[in-house]
C-alpha cells in the first residue's frame, strides 16, 4: 500500500487548502499574542503598581519612624510636661500667663442694619467684659472671642 504526496496531506483539496491557509495565519498570531504580548503587557503593568507601592511603603515608614520618636520623646519627663503644656494649656504653679503682644487694634465699624446689628452689639458686650478683667488685675488672652 502505497500512498502518494498529495494523499498524505491532511486537506485533499486544493481550494479548501487555500482557504484554510489564512485561519492558520490567524490562529497562529493568536497563540503568539496570547503567548508574548498580553504577559508583557500585564508584568510592566504590576511592574508600575509595584514601583508606586514601595513608593507609598517608604511614606509609610517615615510617618511611623515620626510617630515612634513621638512617642520615646513623650515617654521622657521633659516630653510629658511640654505635652501637658502646650495641648492642655496647664502651667506650673509659680508660672503667669502673659500675651507676648496687644491684639491690633481693628475697625469694628459695621453698617446699622440687620444682622451687622447684633454683631455691634457682640462685640460692645466683650469689650466691656475685657475692660472689667482688665480692672481686676486679670490679663484676657483673647479679648474678643467667645
Amino acid at each position: 500500500m502505497e500512498v502518494s504526496l498529495t494523499e498524505s496531506n491532511l486537506v485533499r483539496h486544493r481550494g479548501f487548502r487555500i482557504a484554510s491557509m489564512p485561519l492558520g495565519v490567524v490562529l497562529v498570531i493568536a497563540l503568539a499574542v496570547t503567548m508574548f504580548v498580553f504577559p508583557v503587557r500585564t508584568w510592566l503593568h504590576q511592574r508600575e503598581v509595584l514601583a508606586q507601592r514601595e513608593s507609598e511603603y517608604r511614606a509609610y515608614e517615615d510617618v511611623v519612624e515620626t510617630l515612634q520618636d513621638q512617642i520615646l520623646y513623650l515617654k521622657t519627663p521633659e516630653g510629658l510636661r511640654d505635652a501637658i503644656r502646650t495641648q492642655l494649656g496647664y502651667l506650673q504653679p509659680n508660672e503667669r500667663r502673659l500675651p507676648m503682644m496687644d491684639i491690633p487694634a481693628l475697625s469694628a465699624t459695621l453698617p446699622e442694619r440687620w444682622p451687622y446689628t447684633l454683631v455691634s452689639g457682640a462685640l460692645v458686650v466683650r469689650t466691656i467684659e475685657v475692660a472689667d478683667r482688665r480692672a481686676k488685675g486679670e490679663i484676657p488672652l483673647q479679648p474678643l472671642t467667645p
